[in-house]
């Protein structure tokens, strides 16, 4: 052991007082104070809390300035499911007006400032996302200090911080398009935001699902998080898949009267008191008393406590008043009725109540046999007065043709006038001469005024296409309006007259092994489906007028249980083609289509007549007939303005 002297103790105390009575530069203070807060541990925090002590929002919100999760209290456990560490998938499927956008940037923040990490936000489109990141997630950068303090403003020359790409100590958020590939590639991220997933093109650029080309970033992160959130559109939407792959969370709310926990549901509504009727208890409660009742999230499979998902409405929400929801559903239903628009009826499912659209359930309740058989009208004459203009159709069998004549007024109002067979062998002239001569037939109004068949269009899909041909040719020859008529299904994205189109007519030869083109005609490509598509709307209008379906009742006119059967004898289904969901026409089983048929190459005629209504409701209401078939054979002039004589 070594000892001091006297004269050595006496010079470290006088070292050490010195030392004490130095003053720590500024700059070496601040570095320590700023080492010492950046390893300190960050308090745990949610989102929810991030937000509450942090979140402010901008101006256009729905509540703009500091957030409080309790004034939209499901939006709490959304929040915080994001940041469990025992979740990794997190959906969202939600009516509009319900502040999901606010729940996304508040998420966003929390993984900016408080747990840094690498984000990425898809859009439907790029330019969806450029929109974004200026008018939502810049603002709200700038408005919170401790963001702000974290990125810089935007600069088109800084790498580093851009429109589409900001960069913070810790991580980065990159904001992308779900319909380009380029966006979702590269980059290694943790956190994986998908908004409105209902909207995303089935391909990104051709080079496959977005979803997936975008989880794919986060695959190698033990701490993975996949959020979605959409609107929903159909029962095969993604954003209805992922909510059934989940926990199925509904926002759920206590009745006033007997305490028991429900979803809010639009079914069971009141419209004259605008309140809900109890699912239990059967009290009709007013909106402001289940709104201030006592809510939870109940889910039907807590089970999966990987994959949270949550289901509301606009009836939760309190920017919403359900008399505004009645008067927006009563006044997409009045359309609906009126002319069969399903457009309004579907947007106030989606992003009102936030449910998934069922084309197939509004179509069965709309039109059926029966109804078609009741409303069936006694006609006077065998033309019922409002008809202008007669059009026939023929669909060609093997063994018969099956013939019907449609009468028209202005706005695609229908008249069945007659609906027959006609049977033969189609490969001799006879059964041909008939159909000539049923087209000739003089129809007459109840006071004997008279109307022949303006034009008519024949199918030349069957197994006589060349017989046709000729036949067409013939007819035109004598100074007819006939159309050959040649369907293409399954192309939804196509008018109902496509294109016109030549076709060569063909003999055998003298020793009958070749087929010898010896001349040629015209025929129209129909897009079938664009006219059964407005055919199946027509049906269901219940007031007479625009688009309306008159049907005869009398004995001997061919509509019978059989013809309506087959007037309805398809349906518009979905289905994945080649990858690609699409929607498509379907024969019911044990159905004939002809009827429907007939409708359509009937319109397709009327259609290319061009029928201008005011000269043929003058000429009809002379008593002038002016289809009456002339003998002299005229040469056809094109009309710009459509059929007037």
């Amino acid at each position: 052991m070594t000892f001091l002297t006297s004269q050595q103790g006496k010079q470290v105390r006088q070292m050490r007082t010195k030392k004490k009575n130095e003053k720590v530069a500024y700059h070496t203070l601040h570095f320590i104070c700023s080492l010492t807060k950046a390893l300190r541990p960050k308090e745990k925090m949610s989102v929810s809390d991030w937000a509450d002590k942090h979140m402010v929002l901008p101006g256009g919100s729905n509540k703009a300035g500091k957030f409080r999760s309790d004034s939209v209290p499901y939006q709490k456990e959304i929040m915080n499911a994001i940041t469990d560490s025992a979740v990794t998938e997190v959906t969202v499927m939600s009516s509009a007006q319900i502040g999901k956008t606010t729940i996304v940037l508040c998420g966003i923040a929390y993984y900016i400032e408080h747990e840094p990490s690498t984000q990425l936000l898809v859009l439907p489109t790029l330019s969806l996302g450029e929109k974004f990141s200026k008018t939502r997630l810049a603002p709200m950068i700038r408005d919170i200090p401790v963001l702000r303090d974290k990125i810089a403003p935007a600069k088109s020359k800084d790498s580093d911080n851009t429109i589409l790409f900001k960069q913070y100590a810790g991580g980065y958020i990159v904001v992308s398009g779900a319909n380009s590939a380029a966006s979702l590639s590269s980059m290694p991220i943790r956190v994986v935001w998908m908004d409105e997933v209902d909207r995303f093109p089935a391909s990104a650029g051709g080079e496959g699902d977005p979803v997936t080309l975008a989880q794919k970033r986060a695959t190698t992160f033990w701490n993975k998080k996949y959020i979605k959130t959409s609107t929903p559109t159909t029962e095969n939407g993604r954003i209805n898949k992922e909510y059934l792959k989940g926990t199925q969370e509904e926002w759920c709310v206590q009745c006033p009267c007997c305490g028991m926990y429900q979803p809010y549901s639009f079914k069971r509504v009141d419209f004259n008191i605008v309140g809900m009727k109890c699912e239990y208890c059967g009290e009709v409660i007013e909106e402001k008393y289940w709104k201030e009742s006592e809510h939870m999230w109940i889910a039907a499979h807590p089970e999966r406590k990987n994959k949270r998902s949550f289901h509301l409405n606009a009836m939760a929400s309190p920017w919403v008043a359900w008399s505004d929801i009645i008067d927006e559903f009563q006044g997409a239903m009045d359309e609906f009725k009126t002319y069969h628009d399903t457009e309004r009826l579907q947007a106030f499912v989606n992003t009102t109540l936030g449910e998934t659209w069922k084309e197939d359930e509004v179509a069965e309740e709309s039109t059926t046999e029966d109804k078609l058989l009741e409303r069936a009208e006694h006609y006077k004459g065998e033309i019922p007065e409002g008809v202008l203009l007669l059009t026939a159709a023929v669909d060609v069998q093997d063994n018969r043709f099956e013939v019907e004549v449609k009468g028209w007024a202005r706005d695609y109002e229908s008249w069945g006038i007659h609906k027959t067979e006609i049977y033969g062998n189609l490969e001799t002239s006879q059964v041909w001469d008939e159909l000539e001569e049923y087209l000739e037939t003089t129809f007459r109004f109840e006071d004997g005024r008279e109307l022949n068949i303006a034009a008519f269009g024949i199918d030349t899909g069957g197994h006589h296409t060349n017989r046709v041909y000729k036949w067409i040719k013939a007819m035109k020859k004598k100074g007819k309006k006939a159309y050959g008529i040649k369907g293409y299904a399954g192309k939804p994205d196509i008018p109902l007259l496509y294109k016109r189109s030549k076709v060569e007519i063909k003999e055998k030869s003298r020793d009958g092994k070749r087929d010898i083109v010896v001349d040629s005609t015209t025929i129209w490509i129909l897009g079938v489906d664009a006219g059964k598509e407005n055919i199946t709307n027509w049906l269901t209008i219940e007031e007479k007028g625009e688009g309306y379906c008159h049907f005869p009742n009398n004995v001997g006119k061919g509509y019978d249980r059989e013809y309506y059967k087959g007037l309805l004898s398809e349906k518009k289904i979905k289905k994945k083609v080649r990858g690609v969901v699409k929607d498509v026409w379907v024969k019911k089983s044990g159905a004939r289509n002809e009827p429907l048929d007939l409708f359509n190459y009937n319109l397709a005629v009327c259609e290319l007549l061009r029928p201008v209504w005011s000269d043929l409701e003058l000429k009809i209401s002379k008593g002038i007939n002016y289809t009456k078939a002339v003998k002299k054979v005229r040469k056809q002039r094109k009309s710009t303005k459509g059929l007037s004589i």
